[in-house]
């Protein structure tokens, strides 16, 4: 192009009319360049300040890159899902923006060599732990992800859980040989304490992965210590993972989190892998092929359905006093549930369905669990208004349903009784058995339970002790079975009995007690010479030795003597 301008230079200083057609044969361009240029046009702009479309999410991507362990291509497949491709564009303009913008620091890691397996040969296995995400209404979850992926085609398996048991690990690893539809012959860990046996040098699998791996037909690997690039694979893709963290404060429900990561884990298996340049679904063809069979489906029951629950017809299961929600296509099914901090998960052949915070009410209704199932049944214009109406009505039920009885009422008749028995959690047990009383051994349990009542200082610690009086004697002898029980308490806030009542029964059963406190008083001296006995016994036989203990042997320094 200097060649060009120069030439017009030189023409113009001797007054030569240029031919611009002979120069643009001349310089490979039109003649109406070369006129251009002849005419003053300098060119383009070594550089533009031409604006990006990505320009007007300049902000909101800086933001999600400031989460931590966060990736450039987790952010940008959550902006894809949000905005659209249109808008977004494609992974390699977007990294392009991000590293011209300087929007992530960079890392720096290390190198490692590199191994590959044959088909079905390797699945490597690795918990991404504890991983802290908030909703849209600032509610934190804490949730684990379990990480399974075929070596040979980076084929991988995503499997959320609130726990890190072996009943997870065991559930996790089920859960991806199903979507598998085989066993891979072998499994390579790291060192979760439910899999690797690491108090023993060197370390050992754990009797239960030892136990799975026979049940389903596979070998059990552990990397070696300090050594995470042997299963570098599941390590590498684990990167992937974090694209759940650009979601934060995207979602509202655990379920909807679960299909989040469900929908992240088909993106995994269908982007181009790096390693291999290929897709891990167009290499899984293949390699399906040479994975072992599942075992027999009883074998599969005994991981994944330990303690099962049905379904009712109201898309409710019962756990403890209380009924919970589902998705009422499971109606009919069976499910399992999970415990943890007061919050009772609930699972279906091995996947986190819902989760519910515990508590008394009788009846726990989600809203769209509900709304589901009033489908069709109420008209579409009133179904909010329906909706909530029902569950604030249900969520009132256990105050509607509280009785509140003083033991002062409960002596008045047996209507009051029974009320003030059914208001503790132990009360159920209590009012069973009384309903399966004849008339004569009901008036004895009433008597003995007026003759205490207005005596008793803890409802729960009484309630509970009445189980045990009831069955020996339909708490005839109640008073005095409390009584001998605040006898031996420690403090005061383990104790039946009011004070008053103490003192009062301690009168009212004087020649019981004294006799009780004899017959323990002589027991006490019987263990005692029996236990000197012994004592004397093993001085014969070591009086040679040059220390001897000798406790005191006084049999009159005793209680109750």
């Amino acid at each position: 192009m200097n060649n060009l301008k120069g030439e017009l230079s030189v023409m113009n200083n001797l007054g030569i009319k240029p031919n611009y057609a002979a120069l643009g044969r001349k310089y490979g361009m039109d003649w109406r360049t070369v006129k251009k240029y002849h005419n003053g046009y300098e060119g383009r702009k070594a550089t533009r300040n031409k604006k990006s479309k990505l320009d007007e999410y300049k902000t909101e991507i800086a933001d999600k890159l400031t989460i931590k362990r966060i990736t450039v291509q987790g952010v940008y497949q959550f902006m894809l899902k949000k905005y659209g491709v249109e808008r977004i564009g494609s992974y390699s303009n977007f990294n392009r923006y991000v590293r011209a913008n300087e929007l992530k620091p960079k890392t720096k890691t290390e190198g490692h060599p590199r191994f590959e397996k044959k088909p079905g040969e390797q699945a490597q296995v690795d918990w991404k732990e504890d991983i802290s995400i908030a909703n849209k209404y600032g509610e934190k979850f804490t949730i684990n992800v379990l990480h399974t992926t075929l070596k040979h085609s980076r084929y991988s398996h995503l499997d959320m859980s609130i726990q890190k048991r072996f009943d997870d690990v065991s559930r996790g690893l089920i859960n991806s040989f199903m979507k598998f539809g085989g066993v891979p012959k072998e499994l390579l860990f790291d060192n979760m304490s439910t899999v690797a046996n690491t108090n023993i040098k060197p370390k050992r699998p754990t009797s239960a992965i030892l136990q799975m791996s026979k049940d389903f037909g596979f070998k059990v690997k552990l990397c070696k210590a300090r050594r995470p690039e042997t299963k570098g694979t599941v390590e590498a893709k684990n990167k992937v993972i974090d694209w759940v963290r650009a979601y934060e404060g995207e979602f509202e429900t655990i379920e909807e989190l679960e299909t989040i990561i469900e929908s992240i884990n088909k993106d995994m298996n269908i982007t181009i892998n790096q390693e291999t340049d290929m897709s891990p679904t167009a290499l899984f063809y293949k390699e399906k092929e040479y994975l072992q069979p599942l075992p027999h489906k009883s074998i599969i029951d005994t991981y994944l359905t330990p303690n099962r629950y049905k379904v009712s017809s109201e898309a409710l299961i019962r756990y403890g006093n209380s009924r919970y929600s589902v998705d009422p296509k499971l109606i009919g099914e069976e499910v399992t549930v999970d415990l943890l901090d007061n919050k009772l998960y609930i699972y279906y052949n091995g996947k986190l369905v819902t989760f519910h915070q515990l508590n008394e009410n009788p009846i726990n209704y989600k809203k769209e669990h509900y709304k589901k199932l009033m489908k069709g049944k109420v008209d579409e214009k009133e179904m909010v208004s329906v909706v909530n109406d029902n569950l604030e009505t249900m969520d009132k039920l256990l105050s509607s349903r509280k009785v509140n009885v003083s033991e002062k009422a409960a002596v008045k008749s047996e209507e009051a009784l029974i009320a003030y028995i059914n208001q503790s959690k132990y009360g159920r047990w209590v009012i069973n058995n009384y309903a399966h009383l004849s008339m004569a051994d009901r008036l004895v349990f009433i008597r003995g339970m007026n003759e205490i009542l207005p005596y008793v200082a803890d409802k729960e610690k009484f309630i509970s002790h009445i189980k045990v009086s009831m069955k020996e004697n339909l708490c005839r002898s109640i008073a005095l079975d409390c009584w001998i029980h605040d006898l031996t308490c420690m403090d005061d806030s383990s104790c039946i009995l009011t004070q008053k009542g103490f003192e009062y029964f301690k009168k009212k059963y004087k020649k019981e007690i004294d006799v009780l406190l004899n017959d323990m008083a002589e027991q006490a001296k019987k263990e005692a010479i029996e236990s000197n006995k012994r004592i004397d016994e093993y001085i014969q036989s070591n009086k040679n030795n040059e220390y001897t203990c000798i406790p005191p042997k006084d049999a009159n320094e005793l209680p109750f003597s």
